[in-house]
């Protein structure tokens, strides 16, 4: 490994030109008192992690990576090539995964300042290489959402977690490939086109944060940052490999993230380690965080003595179980009661109160117009109407655009089935609820997909997310093994705000069975 003094100007690779889209100037960022908490839990890390500082920069976990930038063994400029290096091997050459939509040209200029201007007491996340999903503004760089229609549009603002991150000394590194809009799970773009599964380039990563969720598979970044409201954060975390949270609805702010219904979204974050995960919900949450830091709960967690229930089928709305899943399922139960957890076996609730429970046809022309409408004068379209009318979206988003514009951006207080799908959203709540009280369960757990990623372009059977995204509860995926070499993951649903028991449960469960296996690239 090449290594730079601090002061050393440090050359980017070079990056395919439709990657360096217009920015504006990078405004000045401070490190606020809010992060005391990460600081801790990372000094705790710091105290059970190995240095590892002869390794690859894009090899470390964060608590490694703060190790070697806190020692000089790294400088930023390092840390900021050496991901620009992987991308540029792998994400238009190579396997062409197709992760990135845009790269940020200012990156190793950031880096290099970071070095120049560095303090004794590093902020939480320094020279934290970080990628967006492209539906999460940002001030610098265009969010397109994964449309040509936004493909030059800067937005006037970041979003919050942009801003956090920042705040905490991350570096934006570029954004993510993602479905138009969060709209579909086929991991296609309009204006990106197909990315490719790290571990079968074949395969679809799902969506639709796969490119985030492949910028972290691939090594590109130890941490990104995705959005969730039909499994679109555990679906290609599953199919990928790497670890995600999908937060309580609430925990994480939703300003200046392109929505698609309002009452079910949330961002998260993805990384290769739950402590790494534990770690940027940290970074980001604004309400209600533990007084040690999530990261603390996913290094300090044991699973003797909790008490998990298990579904096994029954939780996917259309495509047969296969086999091999559900034989990781299996083990993973097995090696939960061999950790020490009573494992009790549960049937799913009843299928047409999880189905009808979602109500992101409902939310998505309301929300979408709203966000248009406040994007400032020179956002492409301003109403949902008007994208929809565009045409500039994949078919897979045409599915559920010609569903949504069937329902207005307004009226929802007197649309009978709106009602309807809230008071099953209730009533699935307090199900879950009432049944994790009377088994005296810790967690609930399942696949996030019974089946493996399918072939590209293939729809996507067997997903499992949604009794997280219809309650608003958090659940955090964590990778339980390979089948046929294709990834799956066990994912934990808990209750409102018990993400610190989450990261416990699966930060033990990652310990113990260490199941995850960097892709062949």
């Amino acid at each position: 490994m090449t290594r730079s003094p601090a002061h050393r100007s440090v050359k980017a690779p070079s990056l395919p030109t439709s990657w360096a889209r217009r920015k504006r100037p990078v405004k000045g960022r401070g490190w606020t008192i809010a992060h005391r908490a990460l600081v801790l839990a990372l000094f705790s890390m710091l105290l059970v992690a190995p240095p590892a500082a002869a390794a690859p920069p894009h090899t470390l976990t964060l608590a490694q990576l703060h190790h070697a930038l806190a020692h000089h063994r790294l400088s930023c400029a390092d840390v900021i090539r050496s991901a620009l290096e992987r991308i540029a091997a792998l994400d238009r050459t190579g396997p062409a995964l197709h992760a990135m939509i845009t790269v940020n040209p200012d990156a190793m200029a950031e880096a290099r300042d970071k070095d120049a201007h560095r303090d004794a007491a590093l902020p939480p996340a320094h020279c934290v290489p970080v990628v967006l999903k492209d539906n999460i503004d940002t001030a610098e760089l265009p969010t397109t959402g994964g449309s040509p229609l936004f493909a030059d549009w800067v937005p006037r603002e970041d979003a919050t977690v942009t801003a956090r991150l920042r705040q905490a000394g991350a570096i934006i590194l570029g954004k993510g490939n993602l479905d138009d809009f969060a709209a579909a799970v086929y991991g296609v773009s309009s204006l990106e086109g197909a990315m490719r599964n790290p571990y079968a380039t074949e395969r679809t990563v799902g969506g639709s944060s796969g490119g985030p969720a492949t910028a972290v598979s691939a090594g590109y970044v130890p941490l990104a940052f995705g959005t969730d409201t039909g499994g679109s954060l555990r679906i290609p975390a599953a199919f990928t490999s790497v670890v995600t949270v999908r937060p309580t609805v609430g925990l994480v702010s939703r300003a200046g993230t392109m929505p698609r219904a309002l009452t079910q979204d949330t961002p998260g974050p993805l990384g290769r380690t739950v402590a790494d995960v534990a770690t940027g919900l940290q970074l980001v949450a604004g309400v209600r965080q533990p007084e040690r830091g999530y990261a603390w709960h996913a290094r300090h967690g044991s699973l003797h003595g909790k008490r998990i229930g298990i579904v096994r089928s029954g939780l996917s709305l259309f495509g047969e179980d296969d086999p091999g899943v559900l034989a990781l399922l299996d083990r993973a139960a097995a090696d939960l009661r061999r950790l020490g957890a009573t494992v009790l076996f549960l049937p799913a609730p009843d299928r047409d109160l999880l189905g009808g429970s979602s109500v992101i046809t409902f939310e998505a022309n309301r929300d979408m117009t709203g966000y248009l409408r406040a994007a400032g004068p020179d956002v492409p379209v301003r109403s949902f109407a008007e994208l929809h009318a565009s045409g500039a979206y994949t078919p897979y988003a045409k599915e559920a655009f010609d569903r949504e514009i069937e329902v207005g951006p307004g009226g929802l207080e007197s649309n009978v089935d709106y009602q309807q799908a809230l008071r099953n959203r209730g009533s699935l709540r307090e199900l879950t609820l009432d049944l994790m009280a009377h088994e005296r369960l810790d967690a609930i757990g399942y696949a996030s997909a019974m089946r493996p990623p399918e072939l590209i372009g293939v729809e996507q059977g067997g997903v499992f997310t949604r009794w997280s995204e219809n309650t608003g509860f958090p659940a955090i995926g964590v990778p339980m093994g390979y089948t046929r070499s294709l990834p799956a993951s066990l994912e934990l649903l808990g209750r409102p705000f018990a993400e610190p028991l989450l990261f416990e449960l699966t930060g033990a469960y990652e310990r113990h069975t260490r199941h995850r296996v960097d892709p062949f690239l």
